[in-house]
C-alpha cells in the first residue's frame, strides 16, 4: 500500500503539495489512524492536528499548517 499526504489550499480547494510516506508503514498507521479493519487502497482521511503531528514523526517532515486541509490517502501500489 501506498501512503501519501495531499494537501489542500483551504480558500480554493486546489491541491497544493503531496508527501510521499515511507514504505511499511501499515502498523504505524493503523494505530495513528485508528482502523479497525485493512485499507483497501481507495481510501481518503481528513486528517486531525494530532494525527497529522503523528505523521509528521513518521514521514519526519514538518508539514501541518492551518492553511490547508490535510488528507491521507491509501492507494494500491
Amino acid at each position: 500500500m501506498k501512503y501519501i499526504v495531499e494537501a489542500f489550499d483551504r480558500s480554493s480547494d486546489f491541491l497544493v503539495f503531496e508527501i510521499d510516506l515511507p514504505e511499511n508503514c501499515d502498523a504505524q498507521l493503523k494505530q495513528i489512524m485508528g482502523w479497525s479493519t485493512p485499507q483497501r487502497g481507495d481510501e481518503g482521511y481528513n486528517l486531525s492536528p494530532s494525527q497529522a503531528a503523528a505523521i509528521e514523526a513518521l514521514a519526519g517532515k514538518r508539514f501541518y499548517d492551518d492553511d490547508h486541509i490535510f488528507q491521507l490517502t491509501c492507494n494500491i501500489d
